[in-house]
């Protein structure tokens, strides 16, 4: 019947990774669908370029992201402003998320994303 055939496909689909709505990493939790921040279930208001920087670390953790590349893929190709600003806006993104703050400075080339073994949720 059609509705066992969708059950089968949800099923597909959620092993893959599609149509998942939230991502957690320690103690921050991330809902992809409402583009909302949450640390140890409190919200934490960000502005859209804060979401989507946390949003590229958590999905790339235990990768060291350069400055450029992160300028590239939420500012674009196009923008010719300081790479400095990433360094402000991880600043500010370590500010929100408090002590939970897994945001590690790889001195002179970027940023990388890390939650201990044991506090990983996901």
């Amino acid at each position: 019947s059609l509705s066992i055939v969708k059950v089968h496909i949800e099923a597909v689909l959620k092993r893959f990774g599609h149509g998942q709505a939230l991502l957690y990493a320690g103690d921050i939790k991330l809902d992809t669908s409402s583009k909302k921040v949450y640390v140890m279930d409190a919200y934490i208001e960000t502005t859209p370029k804060e979401y989507e920087l946390l949003h590229m670390l958590v999905k790339n953790q235990g990768t060291v992201l350069t400055r450029d590349f992160i300028l590239d893929n939420i500012w674009g190709f196009q923008y010719h402003g300081d790479s400095r600003t990433v360094d402000t806006l991880i600043k500010q993104l370590r500010k929100k998320l408090g002590d939970t703050s897994y945001i590690r400075t790889v001195y002179g080339v970027g940023y990388c994303f890390e939650v201990a073994n044991n506090e990983e949720k996901n």
